[in-house]
C-alpha cells in the first residue's frame, strides 16, 4: 500500500511540475518569490519606478504612505526592484537628509520606510537621484554651475570638476548608501550635460591642449572643445561612481542614458548598469531603437517605459496594451523592463494603478524564462557611425541627431527584418558576423572605420548606403558619376511593383559599367511616361568578393513625417536583394516586427503586433491593437528543428519542410507571441 502511495505521488508531483511540459526548460531566472535574496541589477528583470521631484509645494512629506500601501504593491506584483525619488532635478531631497537641500515639511521619512517594506520582500530598493542637474544647489552656489559662453552662470546644472561633487553629490550618495539602500538610478546626467566655460573647464583645456582661450560654437577647435567636455563628464562620472564603490563596493549606479543612443561611446566608467526612460508618444518604435543601442554595450541593461502620456499638459495613464507594446520591444532584446508611475506630492504611491501594474508585471513575468538575457542572433548592422554623430553635434549628448538612424531602423523593422545597431567599436570588431551593413544617410564616417567596412565588402560582406550625402561619399567605390546638383522636392520612386511619393532631397547620378540599377527616380507618377527623364533610385556594384549598394535619395525624414508603406516596401526589396537568406522570415496580414534571438540552446522567435494609434499625433491614449490574421514563419537552417513551440502558452505547433526550409504555422499575434525553437 505505501508503495503504491508513493508510485501515485511520484506521478503527481512529475506530472504538475510544470505547466509547459512541451518545450525544453529554460530555467526561469530567479525573482523574489523564489529567492531569500535581494537580486543584483544584473539578475534583475522586472521593477518600477516611482519620482516627483520635491519642490517647495512638499510641506507634508511622508503623510498618506503607509507600510500597507507598499506591502500591497509588492504583493501584487513582485518586482525584482523599485526605484523610488529622493532628490529630483529641482534639488530638494525627499527625505530627511543631513547633507543636502530637503523639501520643506516632513511628517515621515519615506525613504526609510521604503527600505523597510522592500527588505522583508527581499526586493532590491534604489534612489531617483538628479545628477549634475540641482536648480537648489545653484541658486545657493551659483558659483558652483556651469558657465555659458557669454559668461552667465547655468542656474540648473554643475560644472563637471567645481566643488559640486566633493561638497554634495559624493556626500549625499554615501548618505543614502549607508541607509542600505541598493543603488541609484542618476537622472539629469548624461542628457542634460552642456559645454562649459568655466575656470574649472579652463584649466583642464589648458592642461589638455596648452591652449588659453575656448574656442565658441562655430569658431575654430570647436568640436575638439566638445570632445574635451565628453572627457570631463565621464571623468565627472567616474569621480563620484568610484567615491561610492570605494565607500560602499555593493551600491549600484548608473547615469540615465549614459552609453546609449545619446552616447554612443565604449564603457569607459565603472557604471554597474545602462537604463534609460522611454518617453512620450510612439513608445513602440522608440523602445525598439533605444533597446538595440543598449543591447551590444556589454553590460546588464533595462529600459522604462513611462506610464502615462500628457495630454493638455496634464498626465494621462497609457493603457495596459501601449505598455505590453513597448515591454515587448524591450524584452524581446534580452533586456529587463521597468515602468514610470508619478508619485503624490506627499510621496505617496498612487494606489489607482496597482491594478493594472499587476496584469502588466504578470504579462513580462511570463515571458522572462524565452527572453531575459537573450542574444540576438547577427543577421542585419545598422550602422551607428559614432565618428559621424559627434561631426554633426553642436552640443555633448543628444538624440536629435540620431533620427536618421531610428527612422531607418523603423523602415528595416517595418519590413520585418532582423536587425541591430552597432556603434563604431563594437562594429569594428563584429563586422564579419553579419550579412548586411546599413548606413543610414551619414557621409563622414571617419577613414579608419570606411577602411574596416570597405575590406569587410571585398571579403565577401555587403553595404547598403543610404541618402545622397552618403551615397555621394562613396561614389568612387560604387562607380558612379553625379549629375548636377542635388535635387530638393517631389520625387516618385518606382520598384519592385511598388510606387512611392516622397518630397526629399536626390541625386541624379550616371552608373558606371559595371554597376546595375534598382528602380528608377522621376518626377512624374506615370513610369510610362516617356517624355519624363528617368534615373536610379539605387545602385549595386560589385566590390571585391561582396556588394555595396546605394540610394540616391534621403528617406528617414519622409518616413518618419508619413510612414508610407509602399517606401518601406521599395526599401526592403533592395534589402531582401543584399539579404537573399535571412534565417527566419515571417508573412500573413497585420503590422509586425520580428527578432532572433538564442538563449542556451534553443532559438527564441519574437514576433511583435506593433498595431494602434501610437503614430498618430492626435491620439495620446489608446487601449485597443487589433490581432493580426495568422502567420507563417520560415526559418533557413541546417540544423535540425526537433520542437517549435508556442510560448508562454506552451503550445506544440506544427514544423513542415519545404524546399530545405522549415514552415511553422502560428496562430494570430495579439502582442507577443514566442516561437521557442529547439533543435
Amino acid at each position: 500500500m505505501k508503495t503504491k502511495l508513493f508510485f501515485l505521488l511520484c506521478i503527481f508531483i512529475l506530472s504538475s511540475a510544470g505547466i509547459n511540459t512541451s518545450a525544453r526548460d529554460l530555467s526561469p531566472e530567479k525573482h523574489p518569490d523564489s529567492s531569500s535574496k535581494t537580486l543584483k541589477r544584473s539578475e534583475s528583470f522586472l521593477g518600477f519606478h516611482f519620482d516627483f521631484h520635491a519642490g517647495m509645494d512638499c510641506n507634508e512629506i511622508g503623510k498618506r504612505l503607509t507600510e500597507e500601501m507598499i506591502d500591497s504593491l509588492l504583493l501584487l506584483t513582485k518586482p525584482d526592484y523599485i526605484q523610488v525619488d529622493c532628490k529630483g532635478h529641482a534639488g530638494y531631497s525627499s527625505y530627511p537628509t543631513q547633507v543636502g537641500n530637503q523639501a520643506p515639511g516632513f511628517e515621515k521619512d519615506i525613504l526609510d520606510i521604503f527600505r523597510k517594506v522592500t527588505r522583508k520582500h527581499n526586493v532590491a530598493l534604489y534612489v531617483h537621484y538628479s545628477g549634475i542637474w540641482d536648480t537648489r544647489a545653484m541658486q545657493i552656489h551659483p558659483e558652483w554651475g556651469i558657465v555659458h559662453q557669454d559668461g552667465t552662470y547655468d542656474q540648473d546644472k554643475a560644472a563637471y570638476f567645481g566643488p559640486y561633487s566633493d561638497k554634495l553629490l559624493i556626500p549625499q550618495l554615501k548618505e543614502i548608501a549607508a541607509k542600505g539602500i541598493d543603488g541609484a538610478w542618476i537622472d539629469g546626467d548624461c542628457w542634460s550635460a552642456i559645454p562649459d566655460y568655466s575656470l574649472y573647464m579652463q584649466q583642464f583645456y589648458t592642461k589638455e591642449t596648452g591652449k588659453k582661450i575656448m574656442p565658441k560654437n562655430g569658431e575654430e577647435g570647436y568640436p575638439e572643445f566638445l570632445e574635451l567636455n565628453r572627457k570631463a563628464f565621464r571623468l565627472y562620472m567616474k569621480k563620484y561612481m568610484d567615491a561610492i564603490h570605494e565607500a560602499y563596493p555593493g551600491f549600484q549606479i548608473t547615469s540615465n542614458w549614459s552609453y546609449s543612443s545619446m552616447m554612443p561611446e565604449k564603457i569607459d566608467t565603472p557604471v554597474d548598469f545602462l537604463s534609460g526612460d522611454v518617453a512620450g508618444k510612439n513608445g513602440v518604435y522608440s523602445a525598439a531603437w533605444e533597446a538595440r543601442c543598449l543591447a551590444l554595450q556589454g553590460k546588464p541593461w533595462d529600459l522604462m517605459s513611462w506610464g502615462f502620456n500628457f495630454n493638455q499638459t496634464l498626465p494621462s495613464n497609457k493603457s495596459l496594451v501601449m505598455l505590453q507594446q513597448e515591454a515587448a520591444e524591450v524584452i524581446a532584446m534580452g533586456g529587463g523592463f521597468q515602468t514610470y508611475y508619478q508619485q503624490n506630492r506627499d510621496g505617496s504611491l498612487k494606489t489607482i494603478y496597482f491594478d493594472q501594474m499587476k496584469e502588466l508585471a504578470a504579462w513580462c513575468r511570463a515571458r522572462q524564462a524565452y527572453c531575459h538575457h537573450s542574444k540576438a542572433i547577427p543577421q542585419i548592422a545598422l550602422w551607428y557611425s559614432t565618428h559621424a554623430w559627434k561631426k554633426a553635434q553642436k552640443s555633448l549628448y543628444t538624440s536629435g541627431e540620431s533620427k536618421r538612424m531610428a527612422e531607418t531602423l523603423n523602415m528595416l523593422l517595418d519590413g520585418r527584418q532582423t536587425v541591430e545597431v552597432l556603434m563604431d567599436h563594437y562594429l569594428k570588431d563584429h563586422i564579419t558576423d553579419y550579412s548586411l551593413v546599413v548606413l543610414p544617410e551619414w557621409s563622414d564616417v571617419g577613414a579608419e572605420m570606411k577602411e574596416i567596412v570597405l575590406n569587410y565588402v571585398k571579403n565577401g560582406g555587403n553595404l547598403l548606403i543610404t541618402g545622397v550625402d552618403a551615397s555621394l561619399a562613396f561614389s568612387n567605390e560604387t562607380d558612379v558619376r553625379p549629375e548636377e546638383f542635388t535635387q530638393n522636392g517631389h520625387v516618385f520612386l518606382f520598384a519592385d511593383g511598388q510606387k512611392a511619393a516622397l518630397n526629399t532631397r536626390w541625386q541624379k547620378v550616371i552608373p558606371g559599367n559595371q554597376t546595375k540599377t534598382f528602380g528608377i527616380m522621376k518626377t512624374c507618377d506615370d513610369p510610362y511616361y516617356n517624355q519624363e527623364e528617368t534615373y536610379p533610385m539605387a545602385t549595386i556594384s560589385p566590390y571585391g568578393r561582396g556588394k555595396i549598394a546605394a540610394i540616391y535619395c534621403d528617406l528617414s525624414d519622409p518616413y518618419q513625417q508619413n510612414r508610407s508603406a509602399n517606401m518601406a516596401q521599395i526599401f526592403n526589396s533592395l534589402v531582401t536583394t543584399l539579404h537573399s537568406k535571412p534565417l527566419a522570415t515571417i508573412s500573413g496580414n497585420g503590422r509586425m516586427h520580428l527578432v532572433l534571438n538564442q538563449k542556451k540552446n534553443d532559438w527564441i522567435v519574437n514576433i511583435i503586433n506593433i498595431d494602434g494609434e501610437h503614430n498618430n499625433s492626435q491620439v495620446s491614449v489608446y487601449d485597443s491593437v487589433l490581432p493580426t490574421g495568422p502567420v507563417e514563419l520560415t526559418i533557413n537552417t541546417d540544423k535540425n528543428i526537433k520542437k517549435a513551440t508556442l510560448q508562454p502558452e506552451g503550445k506544440k505547433l506544427s514544423v513542415k519542410e519545404a524546399n530545405g526550409k522549415y514552415v511553422i504555422s502560428v496562430p494570430p499575434v495579439r502582442i507577443h507571441s514566442i516561437i521557442q525553437l529547439s533543435f
